[in-house]
């Protein structure tokens, strides 16, 4: 059931726009004797490795890297990329989401996975579980999945309904994160997210527009700006405050006009 495009794909480094820190350092304290110095530490460089299939090779294609903030990213999406199982599409077929990890020879805090559509869902738990495995060996504290979008016209070549896939899927999702096995796991809904922004999809339901790489960037960066207590990479609007910490953009309201955020 490939979700196949044309388009450039490969592994694209990306140094990141930085988000400016908390706090200067060091600090001196002058009372006392003799004066003490107190080293506060600003936020830390994060590197992010961003694995995708045709969904996420959107940033590339419409070079939406700008949205992508607060982090250093190594981006690797391809179509017709599978996440455990070989690939989609004719020979020689893209790494898998587990074979782009394995041969990085880097370390991430974080990995982030926008890939799935074109695994089935029999083959699904058993893909999850070595993706995770896969991250955790390249040293991430987390790894950030996004949910696939459900309720799409979305078909196989071959005619069957992809939806099904997708549904079942964020079942999988959602149950193995609920065990308690995979703590480091963070499910960021970009169904949920995505629900009410039709104009970021296109006729598919899955593919994205010029402004839904954008937003899909924009999203990620929220997530892990989330997940380490960090600002916010902008405001939700122009003229907005930045939400210090920024909160979970899957329990957000999202961003209302994209384009403006990123003129």
């Amino acid at each position: 059931m490939p979700a196949c495009t044309s388009g450039d794909s490969g592994a694209v480094t990306r140094p990141g726009i930085p988000v400016p820190p908390r706090t200067t350092a060091p600090i001196i304290i002058s009372s006392g004797s003799p004066p003490m110095t107190v080293v506060v530490p600003t936020a830390t460089p994060l590197r992010a490795l961003l694995i995708g299939d045709s969904t996420l090779l959107a940033v590339l294609r419409y070079n939406t890297f700008d949205a992508l903030r607060g982090f250093e990213s190594v981006f690797d999406a391809q179509s017709c990329r599978t996440l455990g199982i070989k690939s989609c599409g004719i020979d020689p077929v893209p790494p898998n989401a587990v074979e782009a990890i394995d041969a990085r020879t880097d370390t991430f805090d974080i990995v982030v996975i926008m890939a799935g559509y074109d695994e089935w869902w029999t083959s699904f738990p058993d893909s999850f579980d070595k993706v995770v495995a896969a991250a955790r060996s390249r040293g991430a504290r987390h790894v950030v999945w996004l949910t696939y979008r459900e309720g799409v016209g979305y078909t196989a070549p071959s005619g069957a309904t992809a939806n099904e896939a997708f549904v079942k899927n964020n079942e999988t999702l959602r149950a193995k994160v609920a065990s308690g096995q995979f703590p480091d796991v963070t499910l960021a809904d970009w169904f949920g997210y995505t629900a009410s922004s039709t104009a970021w999809l296109t006729d598919d339901g899955i593919h994205l527009t010029r402004d839904g790489a954008r937003a899909a960037a924009d999203f990620i960066s929220r997530t892990i700006a989330h997940l380490e207590g960090r600002p916010c990479p902008l405001p939700w609007a122009v003229g907005g405050p930045i939400d210090d910490p920024c909160p979970d953009p899957s329990a957000h309201a999202p961003v209302a006009d994209i384009r403006a955020l990123y003129p």
